[in-house]
């Protein structure tokens, strides 16, 4: 199956209100080293290190997460232009720390692509639990993530990062077979600021 990703995108709020980023950081938002350790595309799952912002999508089950990635502004450390970005280059150099926005809220819903590719999601398996493929690309070209989410895993397990909610497909909410992508919402299982353990899917 040949995957075009597009990482995690916000739909609405489970708890309501406005989608929102850096809802749980003081005003500084959440900062990024000088030097960006990695690659970051709008969409990611981020996490924290030492109070600094990283991606967590190197394995199947990211750790405890704090959201999804938006986009970052910092001043530019050979021109001294102050630049906003919804993607960053692995090793960019900024004067000083990177101010980040993150998708932070533990109740915002989102929408992610499933890849279907051995074990299809459908309506009966609506609040089980689900890892990503990990370690994926992000697009230089439209700057968003390459995550997807791994429907073979579906399963109850607790500390899957996400939690499937339903089909997202526009026209009429239908569910695709094994073979064929599928647009999918879900809800961030492990979050810093919700649930860190994450939830057991059901039976």
């Amino acid at each position: 199956i040949i995957m075009a990703g597009y990482g995690l995108a916000p739909v609405k709020n489970g708890d309501g209100g406005s989608i929102r980023a850096n809802n749980f950081c003081d005003g500084n938002g959440y900062r990024i080293a000088a030097t960006a350790p990695s690659a970051y595309f709008e969409g990611d799952l981020c996490t924290l290190t030492n109070g600094l912002l990283v991606t967590d999508m190197g394995s199947a089950t990211a750790g405890t997460v704090i959201g999804a990635f938006y986009g970052a502004e910092y001043v530019d450390n050979s021109s001294g232009d102050v630049k906003f970005v919804r993607s960053i280059a692995a090793s960019t150099v900024a004067k000083a720390q990177f101010k980040a926005y993150v998708y932070d809220n533990p109740y915002c819903i989102f929408k992610i692509q499933a890849d279907q590719d051995t074990t299809a999601l459908d309506a009966t398996m609506v609040g089980n639990n689900l890892q990503i493929v990990a370690s994926p690309s992000g697009s230089t070209t439209t700057f968003k993530s390459g995550l997807v989410a791994d429907s073979s895993t579906q399963n109850t397990t607790q500390g899957f990062p996400l939690q499937f909610i339903g089909s997202a497909e526009v026209t009429d909410g239908s569910y695709t077979a094994a073979g064929t992508t599928m647009d999918i919402l879900v809800k961030i299982n492990t979050h810093l600021w919700g649930n860190a353990a994450g939830n057991t899917g059901l039976t």
